[in-house]
């Protein structure tokens, strides 16, 4: 568990990082063309494509929670759990499995089949499975201490299901927070252009709609190229 958590915060740094320079691109005031930051210099103009219809988050909590797969991963555990106490060893391995955090993949993934196409990235899927496997651990621990740390059949149910809805929370809580992205065309000093989704709770959402232009003077901008 603790190997896996440790992978997974990685990543999610370094995708949030590679997102984050990406959208920052062509802003700010050291901006130097053909840098690794800014290859194609400032940005000069923006053109909002579409704008996200605000929903509130118990809403957005609401059609994200990964029913699907908590359930099949609940009944898997419950399986497992059943063995375990027939004797069968099988059982163990089963429910090794459920608390390991590999359920964390699947929930995340639906997590993220629940979200605009727009929000569908590796980096979200990233920031979601970090926190399903966040409060997974944490509702585990939580479940070991109020067993007094014992290793009984009891507190192994407890904690196994505990990692899950803790996962599943989790996983929900952090797709929640993403809100339908705005889609913006972006052009730079050099003539490139590109289209990018941003979240309405960023600063560069803001920076972006500084530099936006209506369709009109989107395209005579473009001819004039």
């Amino acid at each position: 568990m603790a190997v896996l958590f440790g992978i997974v915060a990685i990543v999610s740094v370094i995708s949030w990082a590679i997102v984050k320079s990406d959208e920052l691109s062509g802003i700010g005031r050291t901006v130097k063309k053909g840098s690794f930051r800014h290859p194609h210099g400032r940005l000069v103009a923006t053109h909002c494509e579409s704008v996200a219809e605000h929903m509130p988050y118990g809403t957005r909590l609401l059609k994200r929670v990964p029913v699907f797969t908590s359930l099949i991963t609940l009944a898997v555990a419950i399986v497992g759990l059943v063995m375990e106490a027939n004797g069968i060893v099988a059982g163990v391995v089963v429910v090794d499995v459920v608390a390991s955090g590999v359920a964390v993949v699947l929930m995340a993934g639906e997590c993220i089949l629940r979200l605009a196409k727009g929000m569908q990235g590796f980096s979200t899927f990233i920031v979601i499975a970090f926190a399903g496997l966040l409060l997974s651990t944490a509702c585990s621990m939580f479940a070991t201490a109020m067993g007094g740390g014992a290793e009984s059949f009891i507190v192994v149910v407890s904690r196994t299901i505990s990692s899950v809805a803790g996962c599943a929370l989790g996983c929900a809580l952090a797709a929640a927070a993403y809100r339908e992205p705005a889609r913006f065309k972006r052009r730079f000093e050099d003539g490139y252009e590109n289209e990018i989704a941003v979240s309405p709770n960023s600063a560069v959402y803001k920076a972006y709609r500084e530099f936006m232009v209506g369709k009109k003077a989107w395209e005579s901008g473009r001819r004039q190229d």
